[in-house]
């Protein structure tokens, strides 16, 4: 698993009040497969219609830190480490001898980011994205024993070899992370300076192509969001597109004409929209850009299997090929 630090709150959010109701529910329900009492909350209380879209886990913040009793000894387990750490020298093996008959443990959060849809116009961004996390506390590991001394103080995180399985502390919670109106987020990548961001052209070409004829962006996709600090200390907003259903390319490469035609039809048919394959290429790579210069190939020689509009997309494509 990951170790993933809390984000900083979200500059663009669509209504406050809005924000508010989100944080008294999930302060208050316990997660549910398929979050129909969340869900159900929210549209009582004249909420937006959200749909789950894409569910991520695999991640871990640190917890707590406590005693062989169970009883807290610190909240903050991270920083609690980390003071210990200095007033061992920064030393595994010091470490390890202050603590390793202590009893105490260190538990975890186990995290699922769960991204959540509310379409609100027809442009890909016109959509609202909440994104809530459900954590799930479990006893990880004894803070002290282990084989091998600690050469750093977030290897004290990792569980040591032959623990015994986390175990589960409570029921499940959420956490509200953030709200977002698309259509203002993308607008701000939009007004920055320097070359314009690649979410941009894929956004724009989903509207141009038969995907944006078939459904909205959000019924297929998410953004995922960040901001960071560029070089003149000048906040940046970025996304990148991560796909609800991302099926991998099945073929060897080579084909071309009626052969390549039907590898294509079969993996949009997978993926559950037209030109889904081209996306696909784009963002994560789950499809060969080699395929995509044997349809070009295919093109020039008048094998007219792709509607126009997605034709015109290749040639922008081989003319200025980009990735995400």
């Amino acid at each position: 698993m990951n170790y993933v630090p809390l984000a900083p709150p979200p500059k663009t959010r669509p209504d406050l009040a809005l924000d508010d109701t989100l944080r008294y529910l999930c302060a208050t329900l316990t997660p549910l497969p398929g979050h129909a009492p969340l869900l159900d909350a929210l549209r009582h209380t004249g909420g937006p219609d959200f749909s789950l879209r894409l569910s991520r886990g695999g991640w871990f913040r640190p917890g707590r830190i406590i005693d062989a009793q169970g009883d807290t000894v610190a909240e903050d387990a991270l920083a609690w480490l980390e003071q210990h750490w200095a007033a061992c020298g920064e030393d595994g093996a010091a470490f390890a001898d202050e603590f390793g008959d202590s009893g105490l443990r260190l538990t975890l959060d186990q995290g699922v980011s769960h991204y959540f849809v509310c379409p609100c116009g027809s442009e890909p961004s016109d959509y609202h994205q909440l994104e809530l996390e459900e954590l799930q506390e479990v006893i990880s590991h004894e803070v002290g024993p282990r084989h091998t001394p600690a050469d750093a103080v977030e290897a004290l995180l990792d569980r040591p070899a032959g623990s015994p399985p986390p175990q589960v502390l409570g029921a499940p919670r959420y956490r509200f992370r953030r709200l977002t109106d698309m259509r203002a987020f993308v607008t701000r990548i939009e007004m920055q300076t320097g070359k314009p961001a690649p979410v941009l052209r894929f956004l724009r070409e989903w509207s141009e192509s038969s995907s944006g004829r078939q459904g909205h962006f959000s019924d297929h996709w998410i953004l995922a969001l960040s901001e960071h600090l560029d070089r003149y200390r000048q906040t940046r907003a970025s996304a990148v597109p991560v796909a609800a259903h991302a099926p991998q390319w099945p073929h060897a490469p080579g084909a071309r004409g009626t052969a390549l035609a039907q590898q294509l039809h079969d993996y949009d048919r997978d993926a559950g929209y037209g030109f889904a394959w081209y996306f696909h290429m784009v963002s994560a790579h789950r499809v060969p850009r080699s395929i995509t210069r044997e349809v070009f190939n295919d093109l020039q020689d008048d094998m007219a299997y792709l509607p126009e509009r997605d034709a015109s997309l290749i040639h922008g494509w081989m003319h200025d090929p980009y990735a995400l």
